[in-house]
């Protein structure tokens, strides 16, 4: 499970969520608080909050086209930034720092 920041002016609200998801991956599902999709080689994606954090788990398939999983990859990345601000680079700043 990977957890993401909102940096300052992006609001970690389920309606931003919910738009962002139909924008990026289409259709969804709801469990709960927990929101469920699916879009190229993801199989299953699934996302909620805790707190002011975006908790996000996924289960990938790993037998899918290049070109398939590189524009999975593209569109992931870019839901990401559009919801909580900060770019692939960013994210990955943080997660060394948090690692240590």
């Amino acid at each position: 499970m990977r957890k993401y920041k909102f940096k300052r002016g992006y609001k970690p609200t389920p309606e931003r969520l919910e738009e962002h998801i139909e924008k990026y991956f289409g259709e969804f599902k709801r469990e709960g608080e927990v929101y469920i999709t699916k879009f190229g080689a993801i199989g299953e994606l699934r996302m909620w909050f805790e707190g002011k954090l975006l908790c996000v788990e996924s289960k990938t398939n790993p037998n899918v086209a290049e070109d398939i999983a590189l524009n999975t990859l593209k569109t992931y990345n870019r839901f990401l930034e559009d919801l909580t601000g900060y770019t692939a680079k960013e994210r990955q700043k943080m997660l060394k720092k948090e690692i240590g």
